[in-house]
């Protein structure tokens, strides 16, 4: 028998692939070549049914594949047609499974019989919660008093957009938009666009600034698969600046744990180096951006590379060898993340990263960045619903509201949890449960959060699997597409269609899908409630239901309407707008943002006239002086993360304890062994850890997973074993070691004053052995 030889590369690149794949939870990261319109039951042998779809456990969107036995969804797969995960899906993704047949989940409205917060709940019908609901907003707007309701949106949806429109001057608290607002002040600032499209796997030199796409990313798993693609195919070097040995960090060509906060003038000294060595691209800087080479290169004169080593940590020689080989290895590229954006400097920090890119040239250019693409028939009232809602009105949350004296008469929260989420939560709590401060608290969600434990009403949510939405996440390949999310869960028998009151006889041979139990589509709440409020909040929202809306939306784009329109789209769950291949900008000079071709704001008149600095600049964070056992406290979010596997009982038996990593040293210094508990102290609270002690953290940091420790939620939540119809809720065997903690209990509420985002990696804290 011959003997099969593998090669070096491949070997490598199987081994990457692998590796990378399991630590970053990418449940299919080869994916599939089609689209399996039918399978088989490994257990009944009975043929499954294939739906395509779109996931939102994470703001990816990424295309999937739902497959049903029967009536029952049994298995969650990657959308080999979708252009950005291509058949990729991650273990949250997967996850989804456990989201929709979860025996916690909220199924029925609920309305509070007793003291705020003890959980005394009384079955109600919709009727009772609608005509509750929309005779206290017919009030407030008979009164005048529509900036007495605030809206806690944690998750978009376009007929709650509308809804909160029509109402006028409603405050709006939008959190995936809060998520990333210094990043995305930062770039607006320079190029009008809150984001731009990373090519990493065109690129040959990365330099990454605090991000980690091997676990946690806007577009996760299509991200990692050409991350991969670069670092295998391509020979790609991966340079990782960050204070904790991240899954990106250790996938990495070299890791750099860098001092909290620093980023940006370690940028900035590059970026002189690049810059005084004569590597710069002066075209691009002259005739592509409104600041001259000549111009930039007075400015950095001060940010000398030794500065930049003793306030990071990062020595001299380091950066001005990374300096120098970004600018020659071409393309090369700076990617950002959290780990940059989320402090109190975080905009600027941001902005002087993404000038690494500007000097490089790296802009609508292979390897670099790109403005996003979508399709330009989507250039429709969405956008400007959507810059509205970006108005004076938005918030930060319930404490901005109470420090302003804010009036509240009715606050609604849809897939928000403040009282899990806020930094310094315990103070989210206590307004929440005040009620002369919050006299009407009403709660969407799929399960009774720590937040709908507090409410006077809670609305059962229907999943994403079980609702219909579009939606036009930024396209990795440039070419815009339009996501379709279909239900397809909980398919109905013929006798259960013809008792629906949505039922239309030419619709009796296609399948029809509801929620389980009572759980409703917001939009379908909030069109209910526009019905019965009427005039102009009824007129603005004039759809039957969801299927309605998407139906008109799908309408009006001809691309979509010439290739078979819903019908077709239902089919594919997505469209590629191949004609606008090599456009299709949904922005224009029109509403303020750039078209192709117009200048990058380096030096930005926009921040001069707010009272900011106009130029890339380095603001030290300002905490008190660090003594022996004080640190900075950084979060992290793991490849498990995502509000839809709190109660997931695959995520939850993989990942149940956070424990605090401690550098080795440090631990040493302060007494602290390996698994010893802690007390971790801030200015705002306390709470008691475990201890993992490292080397792969820097020594002045201190760094906790997000998604642990729940006081509500679910048993599953919090590591309790039950008797359900899952007969795995009896199973859980990780209750002894607790269900971790919840780290936004002792995160002080810093805001970068130029951003507006929230400091999220600023607080000191002290550890002390207990």
């Amino acid at each position: 028998m011959s003997k099969k030889r593998i090669s070096r590369r491949k070997f490598m690149k199987t081994s990457i692939v692998w590796f990378t794949g399991t630590a970053a939870g990418l449940g299919s990261l080869q994916g599939q070549t089609s689209i399996e319109k039918t399978g088989v039951s490994r257990t009944s042998l009975k043929s499954l049914r294939a739906i395509p779809t779109t996931c939102e456990q994470c703001p990816a969107g990424c295309g999937i594949i739902a497959y049903l036995n029967g009536e029952r969804l049994v298995q969650l797969l990657g959308n080999p047609d979708h252009p950005n995960n291509q058949g990729g899906i991650c273990a949250k993704g997967i996850a989804g499974l456990n989201l929709v047949n979860d025996p916690e989940r909220l199924l029925y409205p609920l309305k509070r019989k007793g003291p705020r917060g003890d959980g005394q709940w009384t079955k109600i019908t919709w009727d009772e919660a609608y005509s509750t609901l929309a005779a206290r907003i017919k009030e407030i707007i008979r009164d005048g008093r529509i900036s007495e309701l605030v809206f806690d949106k944690g998750h978009d949806d376009p007929l709650l957009d509308r809804f909160i429109f029509a109402l006028g001057s409603a405050h709006t608290i939008d959190r995936p938009a809060l998520k990333n607002l210094n990043r995305a002040t930062a770039f607006t600032s320079m190029t009008g666009f809150p984001s731009l499209i990373e090519d990493v796997g065109s690129s040959r030199f990365i330099l990454n600034f605090g991000a980690n796409p091997f676990a946690n990313h806007d577009q996760f798993v299509g991200i990692a698969r050409r991350l991969i693609h670069a670092q295998v195919e391509k020979g790609a070097r991966l340079i990782t600046f960050d204070v904790r040995m991240s899954e990106t960090a250790a996938k990495s060509d070299a890791w750099y744990p860098i001092k909290a906060g620093t980023d940006g003038i370690v940028a900035l000294a590059m970026a002189k180096i690049i810059v005084d060595k004569g590597l710069a691209n002066k075209d691009f800087m002259d005739r592509k951006t409104n600041y001259s080479l000549a111009m930039i290169k007075n400015h950095l004169s001060l940010y000398t590379p030794e500065k930049a080593a003793k306030e990071s940590g990062v020595r001299t020689a380091d950066i001005q060898r990374l300096a120098i080989e970004f600018a020659k290895q071409k393309p090369s590229m700076a990617l950002i993340g959290g780990g940059v954006s989320d402090h109190k400097n975080g905009t600027q920090n941001v902005r002087s990263v993404a000038l690494l890119n500007w000097l490089v040239g790296n802009l609508e250019k292979e390897g670099g960045l790109f403005y996003p693409r979508f399709p330009v028939s989507l250039q429709s009232k969405t956008a400007y619903l959507k810059s509205r809602l970006n108005s004076s009105n938005n918030i930060k949350g319930i404490v901005e509201l109470k420090e302003t004296n804010t009036r509240i008469n009715t606050y609604f929260a849809y897939l928000s949890n403040p009282a899990y989420e806020d930094p310094d939560c315990g103070s989210t709590v206590g307004l929440l449960k005040d009620e002369k401060t919050v006299p009407f608290l009403v709660v969407m969600d799929t399960h009774l959060t720590e937040t709908a434990m507090m409410a006077d009403m809670v609305l059962p949510a229907a999943t994403y699997l079980e609702g219909w939405g579009v939606s036009s996440a930024p396209s990795l390949d440039k070419v815009p597409i339009l996501n379709l999310r279909q239900p397809v869960v909980s398919m109905l028998s013929t006798a259960k269609v013809l008792r629906s009151p949505t039922f239309e006889v030419g619709k009796l041979l296609e399948p029809m899908f509801l929620p389980r139990g009572e759980a409703e589509e917001v939009g379908n709440v909030c069109l209910e409630l526009a019905r019965r409020i009427k005039g102009h909040v009824g007129k603005n929202l004039p759809y039957k239901d969801t299927h309605d809306y998407i139906t008109r939306v799908i309408s009006s784009i001809p691309g979509i309407k010439k290739e078979g329109g819903l019908k077709n789209l239902k089919r594919q769950g997505l469209w590629v707008d191949k004609a606008s291949k090599s456009g299709g900008y949904r922005y224009s000079r029109k509403k303020e943002l750039p078209a192709l071709g117009q200048k990058v704001e380096i030096y930005s008149n926009t921040l001069k006239q707010n009272g900011h600095s106009p130029l890339p600049e380095y603001q030290p964070l300002t905490v008190p002086k660090k003594k022996k056992d004080e640190f900075i406290l950084t979060t992290f979010k793991s490849n498990l993360w995502a509000k839809g596997t709190a109660n997931s009982k695959w995520a939850r038996e993989i990942l149940h304890e956070n424990r605090l990593w401690i550098n080795k040293d440090a631990a040493h210094r302060l007494g602290i062994k390996n698994g010893e508990r802690v007390r971790v102290t801030s200015s705002v609270g306390s709470l008691i850890s475990r201890v993992l002690t490292t080397h792969r953290i820097h020594p002045e940091s201190v760094a906790i997973a997000e998604g642990l420790g729940h006081s509500a939620v679910g048993n599953v939540a919090k590591a309790r074993r039950f008797r359900s119809n899952d007969l795995d809720t009896n199973l859980i065997w990780w209750g002894r070691k607790g269900n971790g903690m919840n780290p936004n209990e002792i995160i002080e509420r810093r805001v970068d004053p130029m951003g507006g985002g929230l400091g999220l990696k600023d607080t000191r804290v002290r550890i002390e052995k207990i």
